[in-house]
């Protein structure tokens, strides 16, 4: 027994030391000036987002980018509050912006998947950008990802991390932070993951040599496929984190809405690799460990999760000091230990509960998710408001 929990262990440990390593030594890239600019797209579904949609507008509306060689086109998911009319107000006088109207679904497409689908036969660019709604991005992200692109590469990811605020918003601060974390260390030796859905651009060329999201089967981590169509086709990748390609994300207000994302997210977690289910599990298995090797000999548990803390602030503290952000207090590192905790059971239990997945107030129930009629052309199936 005593072997088994100290293999455990030694995994956890393995990770958090080579994560800090690789933050220790990692350098963000410095944006090089560019005598060409190619025409890009951004995409952006909108689905109920009355709240947050304006903030994320304003923030696209400042990028640094030749106007003529950049188009934004918005998709309103069938919402049901006033983000459509917020978006035509905001736009009317802003010729870069386009707005669709989504009513229909094509092909394989779902949800955000579906309206980025459609958004993708209005594009022109040569390259797709992908955010969301909730999240706020710096004038020079487009510039960041862009300069990843080499010949070879068909996928860019940056980083994002929740905007601090109270607590609970600073708490998730610090999760979406420490989690990105370990996506960029394992691709700094070149180990993928996944794509990040709010904060990524795909080469037009890779995104279509997969026949876009409505031939891809549907998965409500919608970014992780495309990245797992992408790379399949011999496209490399890049994940970059530093300050100009950092994307804010809004907190999620409660804790009813973070259980049903943490849900999605395990959800599309079945479709990793073998490696990655691995030391998941192995990774997430530390706190039984510890909770046996407590009652086993109490001294050595504490020793263990003091060493545990020590490496895991350290790592967050580096993440800070990488996306050139004040780093978080001691008092916050602490709490964040019962964070997570709390957090990871609470998740736990929810995935295992017959409760329905619901996200921005769709339910992804067999209905909605049975196959159609993809016959109809692409641009039937989308309402320009101009039209």
């Amino acid at each position: 027994m005593i072997y088994v929990l100290l293999f455990i262990v030694l995994v956890f440990f393995s990770v958090q030391v080579f994560s800090l390593g690789i933050m220790l030594v990692h350098e963000p890239s410095v944006i090089s000036p560019r005598k060409v600019y190619p025409k890009i797209s951004i995409l952006l579904a909108a689905r109920n987002e009355e709240e947050l949609i304006l903030r994320n507008l304003s923030a696209l509306e400042k990028l640094n980018y030749p106007l003529d060689k950049l188009e934004i086109l918005v998709g309103n998911d069938a919402s049901t509050d006033n983000t459509a009319n917020l978006i035509e107000d905001f736009i009317k006088d802003k010729p870069q912006f386009k707005l669709y109207y989504i009513d229909k679904t094509l092909g394989k497409g779902r949800g955000k998947a579906n309206v980025l689908g459609q958004l993708a036969h209005h594009a022109s660019g040569a390259y797709y950008f992908i955010t969301d709604v909730d999240v706020k991005l710096p004038k020079s992200w487009v510039l960041a990802l862009l300069q990843e692109f080499t010949d070879e590469v068909g996928i860019v990811s940056g980083t994002t991390k929740c905007e601090r605020g109270g607590l609970f918003a600073s708490l998730q601060g610090i999760d979406w932070l420490h989690f990105m974390g370990y996506i960029k260390a394992f691709a700094h030796v070149k180990v993928g993951c996944t794509s990040v859905g709010n904060n990524m651009a795909v080469r037009a060329e890779a995104y279509w040599q997969t026949g876009g999201y409505e031939e891809i089967d549907f998965s409500i981590t919608e970014d992780y496929k495309l990245f797992k169509e992408v790379t399949s086709r011999g496209w490399q990748w890049r994940t970059i984190m530093g300050e100009d390609s950092l994307g804010l994300a809004w907190y999620i207000p409660n804790i009813k809405e973070m259980l049903h994302q943490r849900k999605r997210w395990l959800i599309g977690a079945q479709e990793l690799p073998l490696k990655w289910k691995t030391m998941i599990v192995l990774y997430g298995l530390f706190v039984p460990c510890f909770v046996v090797m407590l009652a086993i000999n109490p001294r050595l548990a504490m020793t263990i999760w003091f060493i545990k803390f020590v490496l895991q602030s350290l790592f967050i503290y580096f993440l800070s000091l990488g996306v050139k952000r004040k780093p978080f207090g001691l008092l916050y590192l602490l709490v964040y230990e019962g964070y997570v905790l709390v957090n990871t059971a609470a998740t736990a239990i929810f995935y295992w509960l017959p409760v329905k997945s619901v996200w921005k107030g769709r339910e992804y129930n067999v209905e909605y998710l049975s196959p159609i009629d993809s016959s109809v052309p692409a641009n039937t199936k989308i309402r320009n408001k101009k039209d």
